[in-house]
């Protein structure tokens, strides 16, 4: 007997094997059908011969993506009150099925395929800590800092604060305050699907309800602001797919801004062809302004160095800036997709720039996994360079604080509490004198490695009498004179302080 195609055959025949009688029958198989018994198996009186028809297809179908709920500390609202910030919404995921049929019949079903096609939006509730904290003086000055993915502004105390952007989407890429805290210049991401990575905005932090202005610059890895205002120096890169999530163009450029309520950009001149010399180029540079505005501090994964601006025609078509190379060292080798490329500031006189320096120092053309970094001073005019602070860790992060009321001017970093793993140690904050002298530990005062700073983010008052530091996700103040810390923000998502005039 016979079953094929819904057909029931009562057969007499001569043939041998299963499969000469599918052959006389002109029973053809497919590539997916099954025969029972198997093809090469000998038929005999009263054998049945079964062939099942198998095919498969796809299924699509959308599901909802539920979306989840953030809670957020604002201080824009008053102690405990609650508010809808945004509104969740479901996003949707296509899966796809492959479906296995037996004569016509589902028989199995399974996933082979999913993809996201709309991201759900998120349902972000604040909860309001306006009013939590003691308000807590400031000697002088502005501060700007990012909280929840906005720009916020403080002056005169802690009490005193308002946001300066209300769209959460400041990526923290670029954050760059002006010397005399008016001005800030920030990075806002772009949408998912867009191409860019990011935008280029300004706002003016001392006029209240300022709405922020866009530039025209797209893809900023890096920029900062010129002391006086008057003009900005970027770098980009472009979207990609793999991570870190973009590749560096190594380019530099000079976008001039006019002072005033309009700030309207002029054209951008380039200063730097796009090239680096340097080792995990993809990566990116570090720049930052002498306070003279006359230099740039620039740093590779290898090299420090300066360029200078002074005296030079801008623009000079096709004629990048010449560097000058302060120091040379071996790139840090690391395991991962990221790269190590030391921060840089500068002495109030512009005379130096203070960094952190991958301390193994003899060959520094081979990079190397050797967990040694140290703070170094290195001249402008290349004079001089020294170390002023040993086992320090790879986030020392040194900064240079503006001259006191005597004159005297200092120096904050972090060391490592754990410097054999400095990556991902907690640091303690200390504080130095400008030739390395006098080093005193003002965070935390124990040394146990699990307490001090998960991050170096820290800000000097424009006098040198204070500092503010990042604990914990939320803005500290410490007071020289005191030596006494004070809580300045409460919403446990603060970063990036700049302390302005």
């Amino acid at each position: 007997m016979l079953l094929v195609d819904g057909d029931r055959r009562v057969l007499e025949t001569m043939a041998v094997t299963v499969q000469e009688v599918l052959t006389e029958q002109n029973i053809a198989l497919g590539d997916n059908d099954k025969v029972e018994p198997p093809p090469f198996a000998e038929v005999g009186l009263g054998t049945t011969i079964t062939v099942t028809r198998v095919t498969f297809k796809t299924e699509t179908t959308t599901r909802p993506l539920p979306f989840t709920r953030q809670l957020v500390r604002d201080e824009t609202y008053p102690q405990n009150q609650i508010r809808v910030v945004q509104l969740g919404a479901n996003g949707a995921v296509a899966i796809t099925y492959t479906i296995t049929l037996e004569n016509g019949k589902e028989t199995a079903r399974r996933e082979s395929g999913r993809m996201v096609v709309a991201q759900p939006k998120d349902e972000i509730l604040a909860i309001g800590t306006q009013g939590s904290l003691r308000a807590v003086p400031l000697s002088l000055g502005t501060i700007v800092y990012i909280a929840n993915g906005n720009a916020w502004v403080m002056r005169h105390s802690s009490g005193d604060k308002r946001a300066l952007t209300t769209t959460g989407d400041l990526d923290g890429r670029v954050f760059s305050l002006s010397l005399d805290g008016r001005y800030l210049v920030f990075t806002r991401a772009a949408d998912e699907t867009s191409s860019a990575l990011n935008s280029l905005w300004i706002v003016d932090t001392l006029v209240l309800g300022e709405t922020p202005r866009a530039l025209p610059v797209k893809d900023a890895l890096a920029a900062q602001i010129a002391p006086d205002a008057r003009s900005l120096v970027y770098s980009t890169g472009e979207k990609t797919t793999g991570a870190p999530g973009w590749k560096a163009r190594n380019d530099l450029w000079q976008l001039p801004l006019t002072p005033g309520e309009s700030n309207i950009a002029g054209r951008a001149a380039q200063i730097w062809l796009p090239s680096m010399p340097a080792p995990y180029s993809w990566w990116g540079a570090n720049f930052a302004f002498a306070p003279d505005g006359r230099a740039l501090a620039y740093a590779f994964a290898n090299e420090i160095g300066v360029i200078e601006l002074a005296g030079r025609a801008i623009p000079v078509p096709n004629v990048p800036a010449p560097r000058r190379v302060l120091k040379k060292f071996a790139p840090f080798r690391t395991p991962a997709d990221w790269v190590w490329v030391p921060q840089v500031a500068w002495s109030p006189d512009s005379r130096f720039i203070v960094t952190t320096i991958h301390a193994p120092l003899g060959n520094p053309a081979v990079a190397s996994a050797d967990p040694t970094f140290e703070v170094w001073a290195l001249a402008r005019d290349a004079t001089v360079t020294a170390s002023l602070a040993k086992q320090t860790g790879m986030w020392a992060k040194p900064l240079w604080s503006l001259p006191d009321a005597r004159g005297e001017s200092r120096i904050a970093f972090g060391v490592a509490l754990a410097p054999s793993n400095s990556e991902r140690s907690r640091y303690a904050l200390v504080i130095m004198d400008r030739d390395g002298g006098n080093k005193q530990q003002i965070f935390p005062l124990s040394q146990s490695p699990d307490e001090g700073l998960t991050t170096m983010q820290i800000a000097w008052s424009p006098d040198a009498r204070q500092l503010i530091a990042v604990r914990e996700n939320d803005l500290w103040l410490y007071d020289l004179a005191s030596k006494n810390w004070a809580q300045l923000t409460a919403n446990g998502a603060s970063a990036k302080p700049q302390w302005g005039k």
